[in-house]
């Protein structure tokens, strides 16, 4: 994809690192029945190794931002896999459950920096032109994971023991370290961002308070605490939306959510996460325990499911492009639903092959889902506030996970005290029953909702249309305005850019010159090819001179080691501050006498609040006189324009 050798190596070691942490979110679940035994814990104890982890990973993702911020982005990934390897040895050779959810949390607050640190540099590292491409293939590579992690967790329990799949995330998480300390470069200077203490306080509590609450309200003991810990974690979730929204620089915007498309998707999503997360904990104990299923088999009943969905998942995006949203999402409901209401008819009896049919319905339905409606709902948000929006998103979707698992492990529980005569194995599936149907009820309500509210957008104009819609003069006396003239979709960098990226750009588009934004799509500066090699060519002082050029062009080592010190400079270094700009909706012919006196040939074209909306070449204006030559010479005349 055009990438040099070290990209390639960064994006190697990042995407294994990824994978590796998507790989242990899976690998547990089949093992569940197998600590129960061993740690004599339930399954309402057992689940907080998934619920804790969730959670720990929901509260860290938004603080990622403040750490990207801060720390290269080498130490960062070298300091998170390491955290990653301690808390993997510590649950490896945990003497109680304690110790066990411990290693968890460390494992956790890791992947939390990782994942969104790892995708935010494949994204800088490749083209914008070829960033959905490389994204597809990242999706790919990663979605592999938790398709063979259940079977390989299975072979691994059955053949070792439990302890073994931590030992053998410990020495991956080892070996990847040590490709990071040798190879690793960090990628990008990132804006520091603001750590608000109290917004991370009431975050942390709230989650806390309704997750612990929801896990332990099954208890006739304790509902009373329960309720009490629900209702105040509500409240500070509540004081904590409010201070986003109040903060100038929020720890989590949370405003995108007046989006209502995007808020829907959210909602959506979350529900997913809750079903997926939460029956993947609660599958392999009805298997295990009340079908009388190897941790081997549970793998491999589970696998087709996760492979055909990880398949899904890939080419659900690519169908979006060509069909819309309606038509993936709504036959994707449709089987999801279908998936969920045939898990309540497992019972004690239930043939193999009919679950494996069914829980691969549940898997292909739900990922035929995730990425068109992530797609649908983050296209109706503004460029500048898709950064918040995928950080809000993951976070969510973690909540969702750890209170899916939370609440279908304490419904499962609820037929101790609701059918207490029962016989313990009936009592079980009973309760397996209701945390089925309740999985059911959700997925039926994301069909519904979906059919009610999910619609394909209106189509972009195409450049016929567009063109017909552009203002001409109705008189000989009118003048043009510059948005006739100029390029609607300019490229663009932002601040947060390297040069390697601005030289990609220019060279992959055969342009001299592109525009510098902030976070929110104000013009900061321009960068041209000119700026480049007026940096290289500066003298004493510089990263490389004119003299150096000229005396160490054979030293290929050194020029090259100086050109790369170059290319990972911050754009702003050398762009062009203050950058002269052409206002949306003047006059046509003041802008070129303005490029004429100021002898540049591109200036960008912004708003009245200096947000970009396009730019305006000496090459836009010619083709665009060309393109209305009829048109013009016809006022010239004296008549009116065809169109007008």
């Amino acid at each position: 994809m055009g990438l040099t050798r070290n990209q390639v190596v960064i994006v190697a070691i990042l995407l294994a690192g990824a994978t590796l942490v998507v790989l242990n979110q899976t690998l547990l679940s089949p093992a569940y029945p197998s600590i129960m035994a061993d740690l004599q814990v339930d399954a309402t104890t057992v689940q907080w190794l998934t619920s804790a982890y969730s959670l720990v990973e929901a509260i860290v993702i938004p603080l990622s931002a403040f750490l990207i911020g801060r720390f290269p982005t080498r130490k960062l990934f070298i300091a998170g896999v390491s955290v990653f390897a301690l808390g993997s040895l510590m649950a490896a050779f945990s003497p109680f459950f304690g110790i066990l959810l411990l290693g968890r949390i460390f494992q956790a607050a890791s992947t939390g920096v990782v994942m969104p640190m790892v995708f935010t540099v494949i994204l800088l590292v490749f083209p914008r032109e070829k960033r959905g491409s490389a994204m597809g293939i990242v999706s790919l590579v990663i979605g592999f994971a938790p398709a063979v992690g259940p079977s390989l967790s299975g072979l691994l329990v059955e053949s070792i023991g439990w302890r073994s799949l931590f030992v053998l995330v410990t020495a991956l998480a080892v070996l990847i370290v040590v490709f990071a300390v040798i190879f690793l470069k960090s990628y990008g200077e990132f804006e520091p961002t603001s750590f608000d203490k109290p917004s991370v306080a009431l975050c942390s509590l709230g989650l806390l308070g309704l997750l612990y609450g929801l896990a332990t309200i099954t208890s006739a003991a304790n509902i009373g605490v329960s309720v009490a810990l629900i209702v105040v974690g509500v409240v500070l979730l509540v004081f904590f939306v409010r201070r986003q929204l109040k903060l100038e620089v929020p720890l989590l915007k949370v405003d995108v959510l007046k989006s209502h498309a995007y808020a829907i998707v959210v909602v959506l999503v979350a529900l997913l996460q809750a079903a997926l997360v939460g029956t993947g904990v609660l599958l392999p104990i009805y298997l295990q325990n009340l079908l009388g299923v190897s941790a081997l088999e549970t793998g491999l009943i589970m696998l087709p499911g996760a492979v055909l969905g990880a398949i899904m998942g890939f080419f659900a995006g690519r169908l979006f492009d060509k069909l819309g949203v309606r038509r993936i999402v709504i036959p994707g409901a449709l089987v999801a639903a279908i998936g969920g209401c045939g898990l309540v008819g497992f019972g004690l009896d239930t043939p193999v092959p009919f679950i494996i049919v069914i829980y691969t319905c549940l898997g292909v339905g739900m990922q035929a889902l995730v990425t068109p409606l992530n797609t649908w709902g983050i296209n109706t948000l503004d460029n500048r506030v898709i950064q918040h929006a995928n950080a809000l998103q993951n976070t969510l979707n973690q909540v969702g996970a750890s209170l899916g698992t939370a609440i279908l492990v304490s419904l499962s529980a609820t037929s101790t005290f609701l059918f207490p005569e029962m016989p313990a194995l009936e009592q079980a599936m009973a309760g397996d029953r209701i945390a089925f149907a309740f999985t059911a009820l959700i997925m039926i309500a994301i069909f519904v909702v979906i059919v009610a509210a999910v619609r394909d957008t209106k189509k972009e104009p195409s450049a016929a249309e567009r063109a017909n819609a552009l203002r001409l003069p109705t008189k000989a006396d009118d003048h043009i305005a510059v948005d006739l003239a100029m390029n609607k979709q300019p490229y663009f960098v932002h601040s947060t850019d390297s040069i390697r990226e601005v030289a990609q750009i220019l060279a992959t588009n055969k342009t001299s010159g592109v525009p510098v934004v902030d976070e929110h799509m104000k013009v900061v500066g321009f960068i041209s090819d000119g700026d480049i090699m007026k940096y290289i060519g500066r003298s004493e002082g510089a990263v490389l001179d004119a003299t150096l050029m000229l005396y160490r062009a054979t030293d290929n080592e050194n020029f090259m080691q100086r050109v790369s010190e170059l290319l990972d400079l911050n754009v702003m270094r050398i762009a062009t501050k203050g950058a002269i700009s052409v206002e949306s909706g003047s006059e046509l012919d003041e802008a070129c006498r303005l490029l004429a006196e100021k002898r540049i040939k591109k200036a960008p074209v912004v708003s009245e609040d200096g947000t970009l909306v396009g730019s305006l070449s000496r090459s836009d204006v010619i083709r665009s006189t060309m393109a209305n030559l009829a048109a013009i010479e016809a006022l010239a005349k004296g008549s009116k324009p065809a169109n007008a």
